[in-house]
C-alpha cells in the first residue's frame, strides 16, 4: 500500500510553488501533445484529399462529397423522405416492427431498473450477513433474468427484421426508379452515377443497418435517462444529477468541435473501394485485349491495381489514426471522466451525512443505495454518452444526405453529356444568328420520321443540322459515314436515350419498334429466355406478383401462343440465323449456360437477330448489329429481316448492306453535312435483284 501512496505523499510534501511548477509542466506537456496530435490529424486530412483527388472530375456529381456535411435541415428533410419510403404508413408491417421494438426497449429499461434495485438489496444483505434474505433476492434475480434474456435477444432479432424490411422497401423503390426512363443508361453510359451497383446493394444495406440501429441508439438512451433519473432522485435528488448532465453537455460541445470529418472520410473510403473493385472489373472485361499486349501489359495492370490498393490502404490508415485520436478523447471525457464525476457527485455528500436526509441510514442501507446508484449512474452515463455521440454516428454512417444540391447535380449531368440548345444555334458567315431552331418534339405515328433535327457531340461540336428524312414501311434506311460523324448519336436520340435538342422525331409505338446494338445483351436464363427477351425469364415470371405481371403482360407475345406453337416458332427463328445446332449441343430449350462466355461474338449477334425475328416488329433500329458476322452470314440475316417484313433503320459500313435497303443517309463528317440517296422503290426489290444474281 505504501508503494502505491509514495507518489501522492511526495506530491503532498512539495511546497505550493513547487506544486504550481508541476501543474504547469503537466498542463504544458498536455497542451504540446494536443498540438502535435492536432497537427498530425490536419496533415492526415490533407493527405487524404490528395489521395482522393483523382476519383472524380472536378464539378462532377461526386464532387459534392468534399463539401462539409452536417446534420442540418437538408439532412433532416432527406432522411425524412427516405424513412417515408421505408415506413409507408402507421399501420404498415414496418411500423408494426418499430412498435414491437419500442415495447421491447421499454421493457428492457424497466428490467434494468429493477435488476439494479435487486443488486443493491443483495449487497445490503451481504454486508448485514442475512443469508435467508440474500437467497430470496437471488431467487428473484434468477426469475427476472429469464425475461431479461428474452428481451435482449428480442431486441437484436427485431433490429434484424427492421433492417431487412427497410432493405426490401428501399431496394424495390430504387429498382423501380433505376429501371424507369432509361435511368440505368444515364447512370452508366452518361456517367450520372458512379458505381451504381455498389450504391443499390452495399450502400442500401449499410443505410438500412444504420437506420435500424438509430432507433435503439436514440429512443433507448433517452428512455434510460428519463427513467433512471427518476429512480436516482430517491437517493441523490435532481440537483446533483443535473450537474452530471451539465458535464455531458460540455463534453458534447468539445467532441463536436474536435470531431474529424467522419462522413467525408467514409464517403472517400467507399469511393476508393469502388474504384479498386472497378479496376479489377475492367481487367476482367478487357482480359483478352490485355493478354494480346502482355508483356508488358500484365505488369502495367499489376501496377495499376497495386496503386488502387495502396490508395485505399493508406486512406484507411489515416482514417484509423484520426479515429484513434477522437476515440481516445471520447473515452476519456465520456467514459472515464463521467465515471469520476459521477462518483464524486455521489460520494461527497456522504462526508456530510447530517446535511442531507438522502444520505442517512445504516451501513447496509448505504451499501444498497451505493450499488443501485452506481449501476443506474453507469447506465445513465452510457445513455447520455450515446445521445452525445449520436451526432457522430449519423455523420459517420449516413452520408450524402446533406449539402448536396440535387437539382444542380441533375443539371450538371445534362450539361456535361448533352449540349445545351444555345450551343446548337447556327450562325451566319458574319457571326449573326439565323432563324431560331425548331422546338424539340417527339411524336408517335405510323412511320419513322426526322424533321429538321440537329445533333451535336457532348463537347458542343455540331454533327449534323437540318436533317430531314422518312423511313416508310417496307423502305429501310441505311446510315453510313466515318467514325464520330453522328450515326450512333442519331439512333440514341431516336431511341430516347439522349434528349432531342431541336427538330421533330416521329416513331411508331414501343411495341412496334425493336433495337439491336453491336454488343447483344444476353439475359441470365435458358436458351428460350434468350429469344423471348425483353420478356422476363420464365423463372422470374413464375415468382412475380400479379401486379407486376399485369404491367408486363401486354408486351408478352409468347403468352398468346401454346407451348408447342411457341417452340416451333422459336426453332424456325434459330434456323433462319443458322443457330439450330444450339438445341442439339445443349439440353433443349431449358438449358442454362453462361451465354456471354459460351457463345462467340458472331453467335451472340445471330442470337440477337433470332430474337428480332421472333418478335417481328414493324420497325427495327440496328446499330452495327452484324459487325462480328461474316459477309455471307450478314446477307443471310438481313435477307430474313426483309422476308419477315421488318423495316430497318441500320448503321453499317459494308457496301453489300445497300442491297437490303431502299435509301442511304450518309454523314459526311464535315461542316455538319449529310446526303440522302434513293436506291430502289422497296426492300423486296433489292432482295429479288440479289436472288436473280445468284447462280
Amino acid at each position: 500500500m505504501g508503494a502505491h501512496r509514495a507518489p501522492l505523499e511526495l506530491l503532498m510534501e512539495l511546497t505550493p510553488s513547487q506544486k504550481r511548477v508541476v501543474a504547469a509542466l503537466v498542463l504544458g506537456s498536455g497542451a504540446a501533445v494536443g498540438k502535435l496530435l492536432q497537427k498530425a490529424c490536419r496533415s492526415a486530412r490533407q493527405e487524404q484529399k490528395v489521395i482522393c483527388g483523382g476519383l472524380e472530375p472536378k464539378g462532377g456529381p461526386a464532387h459534392v462529397q468534399h463539401r462539409k456535411v452536417a446534420v442540418d435541415a437538408v439532412f433532416a428533410r432527406r432522411l425524412g423522405a427516405i424513412l417515408k419510403i421505408c415506413v409507408p404508413g402507421p399501420l404498415s408491417a414496418e411500423a408494426g416492427l418499430i412498435y414491437a421494438q419500442g415495447a421491447l426497449l421499454v421493457a428492457r429499461t424497466l428490467l434494468t431498473d429493477y435488476v439494479s434495485w435487486i443488486e443493491g438489496r443483495a449487497g445490503r444483505w451481504i454486508i448485514q450477513q442475512d443469508f435467508d434474505r440474500l437467497m430470496r433476492v437471488m431467487a428473484v434475480f434468477v426469475g427476472v433474468s429469464i425475461p431479461a434474456a428474452v428481451v435482449n435477444s428480442g431486441l437484436k432479432y427485431m433490429q434484424k427484421r427492421i433492417k431487412l424490411a427497410f432493405m426490401r422497401r428501399l431496394t424495390h423503390h430504387l429498382h423501380a426508379a433505376y429501371t424507369s426512363h432509361h435511368a440505368y443508361y444515364s447512370a452508366s453510359t452518361l456517367g450520372g452515377l458512379t458505381h451504381a451497383d455498389q450504391r443499390i446493394t452495399e450502400d442500401v444495406e449499410r443505410f438500412a443497418h444504420t437506420v435500424s440501429e438509430l432507433y435503439s441508439y436514440t429512443f433507448k438512451p433517452l428512455l434510460d435517462v428519463v427513467l433512471f433519473t427518476r429512480s436516482l432522485s430517491r437517493v441523490m435528488g435532481y440537483k446533483r444529477q443535473f450537474a452530471l448532465y451539465g458535464y455531458y453537455m460540455l463534453c458534447a460541445q468539445v467532441l463536436r468541435a474536435t470531431s474529424p470529418p467522419l462522413a467525408a472520410m467514409t464517403a472517400q473510403e467507399t469511393a476508393l473501394a469502388g474504384s479498386f473493385r472497378a479496376a479489377h472489373q475492367r481487367l476482367v472485361a478487357s482480359a483478352e485485349e490485355v493478354a494480346f499486349n502482355d508483356p508488358p501489359a500484365g505488369v502495367s495492370e499489376q501496377m495499376i491495381l497495386n496503386q488502387h490498393l495502396f490508395r485505399l490502404l493508406r486512406h484507411s490508415r489515416l482514417s484509423a489514426f484520426q479515429q484513434f485520436v477522437q476515440q481516445s478523447l471520447d473515452g476519456f471525457l465520456v467514459k472515464y471522466g463521467a465515471t469520476a464525476i459521477a462518483l464524486l457527485i455521489y460520494a461527497l455528500p456522504l462526508y456530510w451525512r447530517g446535511r442531507s436526509a438522502l444520505t442517512q441510514g445504516s451501513q447496509g442501507e448505504i451499501t444498497a443505495d451505493y450499488i443501485s446508484s452506481m449501476r443506474l449512474l453507469s447506465n445513465t452515463s452510457k445513455g447520455i454518452g450515446d445521445l452525445v455521440l449520436v451526432y457522430k454516428r449519423l455523420l459517420e454512417r449516413i452520408r450524402g444526405l446533406s449539402s448536396a444540391d440535387e437539382e444542380k447535380t441533375v443539371r450538371q449531368l445534362y450539361m456535361r453529356n448533352i449540349s445545351s440548345s444555345g450551343l446548337l444555334l447556327p450562325t451566319s458567315p458574319d457571326g449573326g444568328p439565323l432563324e431560331p431552331l425548331p422546338e424539340p418534339r417527339r411524336l408517335e405515328g405510323e412511320v419513322v420520321r426526322f424533321h429538321r433535327v440537329y445533333l451535336s457531340s457532348p463537347d458542343g461540336v455540331m454533327l449534323v443540322k437540318e436533317m430531314s428524312f422518312d423511313v416508310q414501311p417496307g423502305r429501310s434506311c441505311l446510315i453510313m459515314g466515318p467514325n464520330g460523324s453522328g450515326k450512333s448519336s442519331l439512333l440514341r436520340v431516336a431511341a430516347g436515350l439522349w434528349p432531342l435538342q431541336a427538330g421533330e422525331v416521329t416513331l411508331p409505338p414501343k411495341g412496334e419498334l425493336f433495337y439491336l446494338s453491336q454488343r447483344p445483351y444476353l439475359v441470365a436464363g435458358t436458351l428460350r429466355d434468350q429469344l423471348l427477351y425483353p420478356e422476363p425469364p420464365r423463372a422470374v415470371w413464375a415468382t412475380a406478383s400479379l401486379a407486376t405481371r399485369a404491367r408486363v403482360e401486354p408486351w408478352m407475345k409468347s403468352l398468346r401462343m401454346g407451348e408447342e406453337e411457341l417452340e416451333e416458332r422459336l426453332s424456325q427463328c434459330l434456323e433462319c440465323v443458322e443457330l439450330d445446332y444450339l438445341l442439339i449441343r445443349g439440353r433443349g430449350w431449358d438449358q442454362v449456360q453462361n451465354w456471354s462466355e459460351t457463345l462467340s461474338g458472331g453467335e451472340k449477334q445471330r442470337l440477337a437477330m433470332a430474337r428480332l425475328l421472333f418478335h417481328a416488329p414493324r420497325y427495327a433500329i440496328l446499330d452495327e448489329c452484324t459487325s462480328a458476322v461474316s459477309a455471307d452470314g450478314e446477307q443471310k440475316l438481313y435477307s430474313e429481316c426483309v422476308k419477315a417484313g421488318i423495316t430497318m433503320l441500320s448503321i453499317g459500313h459494308r457496301p453489300a448492306l445497300r442491297q437490303f435497303h431502299s435509301t442511304v443517309v450518309e454523314f459526311e463528317g464535315v461542316d455538319a453535312r449529310y446526303s440522302l440517296k434513293e436506291l430502289r422503290p422497296s426492300d423486296r426489290q433489292g432482295l429479288l435483284d440479289l436472288e436473280g444474281q445468284a447462280p
